[in-house]
């Protein structure tokens, strides 16, 4: 399953949770969690000047509406007992804000991260 990061930025930016478990950059959240700082995506698709908002698109098609600056202080859950997240248990990943505890409710069965600019 794939994230999209799209909207106004200069490149869309496809991401697949699923592979990260061999990426150096992941970090364990807690013994059998595994997580990856959303911010090095968002800044890879070049968000236009004056972009302020993020809008998550879930699979259910409810949109969430963050300020940029949040999602980009974001991380992803990608993996529980070292296998990803199905859709069961709402992955491919679940967005944990930087404040949020790691135990409350993340925004899960993402689809879509769209960035929108003034």
């Amino acid at each position: 399953m794939i994230i999209q990061i799209k909207g106004d930025t200069n490149f869309t930016i496809n991401i697949d949770p699923g592979v990260w478990i061999f990426d150096e950059r992941r970090f364990t959240i807690e013994p059998s969690s595994l997580g990856m700082a959303l911010r090095p995506f968002l800044i890879n698709a070049e968000p236009k000047e004056g972009a302020h908002t993020a809008l998550i698109h879930r699979r259910d098609g409810e949109k969430i509406c963050l300020s940029y600056e949040e999602i980009l202080h974001s991380y992803l859950c990608f993996a529980i007992d070292g296998k990803p997240l199905g859709e069961k248990q709402g992955g491919p990943a679940l967005l944990y804000l930087r404040d949020q505890d790691h135990k409350s409710q993340p925004i899960d069965s993402i689809q879509t991260i769209e960035i929108v600019s003034s």
